[in-house]
């Protein structure tokens, strides 16, 4: 393990939590993008989780900024962020995947917003969602954002992209712990949910970051582990702070019935229409779910998800339209259906 930093030297005011894991190839401008941050009070915690690329020399070619630590082997994302998280020394974290970017202002603004309000426990913001065509579309066109106490919208919808997040340290130091390290997908959203029942959170609204869409990224390839882990985490809660059930209970009504329509792709896409229709049968009064039901009888998963991308594509150029921006292709994994 090697750490580019001394011990005795004054604290920065960010660490930027970056886990790697072969990202090579987009690593340069996401730290690029850190450099060129209008602030300039920050350290990068580079956690290498046994990268077999050349993402170590890339990252090793920075300054002293770049704090960069090694795995001996590869961990789930859990644990790496705990592991990197735990190197943070800055009063603010924030978080920065190896394939996104950050814009200029991102930590100016959202330090600015800490200032005004002391007792906030994290602050986020839209943020772009662009591929090799370009920029696509914004994040606050598919979700609406939230501040204040927002629990309970949380958890009926994740509206927060995690490029876009910084935590307030005091708020992370009063936890049990920050990531479940059995997650891959949701330690994120698990630990904004708890901090969200803890603490008001505020958000920038504008983009202070853009998020990569690209078939090799987990949120693709492993899409199917989310409602999995998603049912694991909502057991989790209800058991580590039961007054969630007791004073949320429409809200967890409603996330229960959302992950059975997710078992239910899962199920379709591996051809068992059945067990897809079971799922789907908790809420047939939810024309989502029964004009899902309908088609596992008449269409295969790959028409209806080449279907829905385009009613997708559809949504965000009239989005786009209305918003006095020239449509553009769009293409990827989709976040607004």
């Amino acid at each position: 393990m090697v750490d580019h930093c001394d011990s005795d030297e004054i604290p920065p005011k960010v660490s930027v939590i970056m886990n790697c894991l072969n990202y090579g190839r987009f690593l340069p401008r996401a730290l690029d993008s850190v450099y060129a941050q209008t602030v300039a009070d920050w350290e990068v915690i580079f956690w290498d989780n046994a990268s077999t690329d050349n993402s170590a020399e890339i990252a090793n070619s920075y300054d002293r900024r770049v704090r960069y630590f090694r795995s001996e082997k590869t961990y789930p994302l859990g644990r790496a962020r705990n592991l990197a998280f735990a190197e943070a020394q800055g009063e603010y974290i924030a978080l920065l995947d190896c394939d996104d970017l950050w814009l200029p202002e991102k930590l100016q603004k959202q330090l600015e917003l800490f200032r005004k309000n002391p007792g906030l426990g994290f602050i986020y913001s839209d943020s772009i969602f662009f591929n090799d065509d370009g920029d696509q579309y914004k994040m606050f066109q598919a979700v609406t954002p939230r501040r204040g106490r927002v629990f309970n919208e949380l958890l009926l919808k994740n509206f927060i992209s995690s490029e876009t997040m910084v935590f307030r340290k005091t708020a992370l130091d009063g936890l049990d712990y920050l990531f479940n390290e059995k997650f891959t997908m949701v330690m994120d959203y698990e630990l904004t949910l708890r901090l969200a029942y803890l603490y008001e959170i505020d958000f920038i609204d504008e983009p202070l970051s853009k998020w990569r869409m690209h078939p090799g990224s987990e949120s693709n390839t492993k899409r199917f582990l989310i409602p999995h882990e998603t049912r694991q985490m909502l057991d989790n809660l209800l058991r580590q702070t039961p007054e969630i059930g007791r004073n949320f209970g429409s809200a967890v009504t409603q996330f229960v019935k959302a992950l059975d329509y997710d078992f239910a792709l899962e199920a379709w896409s591996k051809g068992d229409g059945k067990s897809a229709r079971a799922h789907l049968q908790s809420n047939l009064t939810n024309r989502k779910f029964f004009l899902t039901y309908l088609l596992t009888f008449v269409s295969s998963f790959l028409y209806f998800e080449k279907t829905k991308s385009r009613l997708n594509q559809m949504l965000l150029r009239f989005k786009r339209a209305r918003s006095g921006k020239r449509p553009r292709c769009c293409s990827g994994p989709e976040k607004t259906l």
